[in-house]
């Protein structure tokens, strides 16, 4: 794993952090795109639509291939290639304000999103959000599986109870091979596409960067959610909240509304956008409450 140099300025033709990041006079709303954990797909995100704050909308995004039948996952074209599709994809889907949500493997597509972003020139989030990832640079596998290899080796009995344990699958399918076969597949591909990651340095992030994670995740750590303070080149917040790693699947952890307030806190709603004589340009915010 390559130890990044994040003090360094940023390359030339890269945004500074004051970079502004909405289109000058946008006031339609905050589009949050929502990218999911692995073995998922985008109804992770089916309850987000009617329970964000005013002037913000959900958009759980479907990644290139899935969404399909369940028979014939998608072979991922490796790292760089998807990120790129996703930008594609991304760029019709939503056009104006936007800030960016991963959960676990989310997270990193996210990431490399947000930085194919800044490299190009394009859009960037006003906020951008992670939750039950390590940071990129301590990252590199999940249940385990640090490498591609170790993924094909893993039968399926084994990996169903590693999702198990890790609070990822309902105990029930275990008895259900036919099912659990069906399922596995894609959880396969996901893993495979995180074992790959290497990370490469990178510039930090303009934007605010705020991370939430479950005291009892099994799989990252609480100094491997706060290493994504090394990402931030201003504000910065990490919130532990009192959950597993699906966070999103787990009402009672208070993912929804801890995110509520962050993106309310953050992000200005679409009249104080309307109202502002220019385009907001992104800047430290108020110091975040951190939940240690």
């Amino acid at each position: 794993m390559i130890t990044p140099a994040l003090t360094r300025p940023a390359p030339p033709g890269l945004p500074e952090p004051n970079r502004p990041t909405s289109p000058p006079g946008s006031a339609g709303p905050v589009t949050l795109v929502c990218l999911h954990h692995a073995g998922g797909n985008s109804s992770a995100f089916r309850e987000w639509r009617d329970a964000l704050p005013e002037g913000f909308v959900a958009h759980p995004v479907r990644l290139p291939g899935r969404d399909g039948p369940v028979t014939t996952p998608r072979r991922h074209p490796g790292l760089a290639a998807l990120v790129r599709e996703l930008d594609e994809q991304l760029a019709e889907e939503v056009p104006g304000r936007y800030a960016v949500f991963g959960h676990s493997m989310g997270a990193m597509l996210a990431f490399w999103l947000v930085q194919r972003r800044m490299a190009r020139g394009g859009p960037l989030p006003e906020l951008f959000l992670a939750a039950a990832y390590a940071a990129p640079h301590l990252a590199g596998s999940l249940l385990g599986v640090t490498s591609e290899d170790a993924v094909d080796a893993l039968d399926d009995v084994t990996l169903a109870e590693r999702l198990r344990a890790a609070g990822g699958l309902p105990a029930e399918l275990l008895a259900r091979p036919q099912w659990l076969r069906l399922l596995l597949g894609t959880v396969r591909e996901d893993l495979r596409l995180c074992a790959a990651h290497r990370y490469v340095a990178a510039p930090r992030l303009p934007m605010p960067v705020h991370v939430f994670g479950g005291r009892r995740d099994p799989i990252v750590s609480v100094e491997q959610l706060r290493g994504w303070r090394e990402h931030a080149a201003g504000d910065f917040g990490c919130e532990i909240l009192d959950g597993g790693h699906f966070l999103v699947q787990e009402p009672h952890a208070g993912l929804l509304p801890a995110l509520r307030r962050r993106l309310t806190r953050t992000v200005p709603g679409p009249q104080a956008v309307s109202a502002s004589p220019g385009p907001r340009a992104v800047g430290p915010s108020p110091a975040p409450t951190r939940t240690k």
